[in-house]
């Protein structure tokens, strides 16, 4: 007679692949966060600059989108509350091991179910640190409007009965999350409605018996929108009476004048913000301050900074000097350059810098060709400049070794391209003598092979190339014989995106 046995897995090795899994939930979990929103067709961290719609045909666009019923796709299903229903074994496991509940999840899409869903986490996870993402950002909330343009036009919509409903709902989750502040170890919100937003942030406003004494990185994210969220003057900071140890701060959207510079401690390590201060100051200054004034002192406060990126259009920066002695990467992405930018440098000690992106987002200003000249001697490794042009080629750049001249400047990268040619001076006057990755838009593909082959008779080849070059009637004659002689090199054609992020990072997102 054949024997027969049921064989079970120890705990300890269920737990440890259930933990594997939910490392691959996560995986999708970020995939699904850098996706298009529908609709737009942007990723969330886009700048709004496409979405100034008129109200007609923005509402156009969400009555008629393609899609039978739906006009946002739902994040990924979670696999542990899945497992909860293999079997009464597997639910006591799960629900009675805290660190499978220390990642919390809540979408707009769970309604009035999601305070139930934060209650049953935090319950669960009991004493552990939590890592909380709430993504209240339905495409149908955007107002892809200037917010002037709103008042002065009455184009401003109405709130419908559901973004009213999920404010609430909203409201009721964050409150009882906010009760477990001296947990968190991570929080992240991202909205489309400005009045979730004010929202969530008056709520984490109020003072607290726990201090944040344990969060480390947080992202707050108000996305899709012209209009930003403004701090006003006499109103609570986030997270009053804690100095929480901060190392990762994002602010897309919203000033940066909602934490108050006094309580971020120097963790503070890696820092983005992303707000038009000239269109979102709220009566010429009267109710949010002097914005650049309250950006310096803020700034001055972070001695431990590493990488900034600056996406903000500012009227002026008028400052004494600042110092981030371990600034390593610094961004700067700005339609109002020469309102601010040049000081910026002049006033700012970055004594290690080595990564330095410029992207200027106006065709009509001038007056910035030398920006990168105000900058004291530095010994930059990377130049990033994006619809961005200088003067020339100059000495202090000349420990480069990474090049980026992106879109948006067809005649300055040309100009500056002609630059890296070998000169009759030989290897002591080779422009960039270090150079090993170039990446450059928009130049004549004669000029490219000329650059590849040229400066490796003087130094050694490049090591990447990535291009889009120009076609024209000569091109068609030239021998291919010069792509072989970079060890990896890449043809850019049509690029979705052609951000300075995703440039910077030689992230290509073709069009297929």
């Amino acid at each position: 007679m054949a024997s027969s046995y049921k064989f079970r897995l120890s705990d300890d090795i269920l737990l440890m692949i259930l933990k594997l899994v939910c490392k691959e939930d996560q995986a999708a979990f970020d995939d699904y966060l850098l996706k298009e929103t529908p609709i737009v067709s942007e990723r969330w961290d886009d700048w709004g600059d496409e979405l100034k719609y008129v109200h007609v045909e923005w509402r156009y666009e969400q009555e008629n989108y393609p899609v039978a019923g739906k006009i946002d796709a739902t994040p990924p299903r979670s696999t542990l509350l899945q497992a909860l229903g293999v079997c009464k074994h597997w639910y006591s496991l799960i629900s009675q091991t805290p660190s499978m509940w220390t990642v919390v999840e809540i979408s707009y899409h769970e309604g009035a179910a999601a305070l139930e869903h934060a209650r049953t986490f935090l319950r669960r996870s009991k004493s552990c640190l939590i890592q909380i993402t709430i993504l209240w950002d339905h495409p149908t909330w955007i107002v892809p409007f200037e917010w002037s343009s709103c008042e002065s036009e009455g184009l401003l919509p109405p709130m419908s009965r559901e973004e009213i409903m999920a404010g609430v709902h909203l409201g009721l989750v964050i409150q009882e999350l906010y009760a477990h502040v001296h947990r968190w170890r991570e929080f992240t919100l991202r909205t489309t409605s400005i009045a979730h937003t004010y929202q969530a942030l008056s709520l984490i406003s109020r003072p607290s018996i726990h201090p944040a004494h344990k969060l480390e990185k947080l992202h707050l994210q108000f996305v899709h929108s012209p209009r930003h969220a403004a701090y006003h003057i006499g109103e609570p900071s986030l997270f009053p009476n804690s100095a929480p140890p901060i190392r990762d701060l994002l602010l897309f959207g919203i000033s940066w004048a909602w934490p108050a510079s006094s309580t971020l401690s120097s963790n503070l390590v890696d820092l983005r913000i992303h707000y038009d201060a000239c269109a979102n100051s709220d009566g010429n200054n009267s109710r949010t301050g002097h914005e650049e004034e309250i950006l310096s002192q803020f700034l001055g406060t972070l001695v431990n900074l590493r990488t900034l990126a600056l996406e903000v259009d500012l009227h002026s920066f008028d400052t004494d000097a600042i110092k981030l002695p371990h600034l390593h990467s610094l961004a700067i992405r700005s339609g109002s350059m020469p309102s601010w930018a040049v000081k910026f440098l002049q006033n700012v000690k970055m004594p290690v810098l080595r990564i330095l992106t410029l992207c200027e987002t106006s065709e009509s200003l001038g007056g910035v060709e030398r920006l990168i000249h105000e900058l004291d001697p530095l010994e930059l490794n990377e130049l990033h400049l994006i619809n961005f042009a200088v003067a020339h080629i100059d000495s202090r750049m000349s420990t480069v070794e990474t090049l980026t001249l992106g879109p948006g400047k067809q005649a300055d990268n040309r100009t500056l391209a002609m630059e890296l040619l070998p000169t009759s001076g030989g290897l002591p006057d080779l422009p960039l003598p270090r150079l090993r990755t170039l990446t450059v838009f928009d130049i004549p593909k004669p000029l490219l092979r000329l650059i590849v082959l040229e400066r490796q008779s003087l130094a050694r080849p490049l090591e990447e190339l990535h291009s889009r070059y120009t076609e024209g009637f000569i091109s068609r004659f030239l021998e291919n014989d010069w792509e072989h002689q970079v060890a990896k090199y890449e043809s850019l054609c049509s690029l979705r995106s052609t951000r300075y992020t995703d440039v910077v990072a030689r992230r290509w997102h073709h069009y297929w």
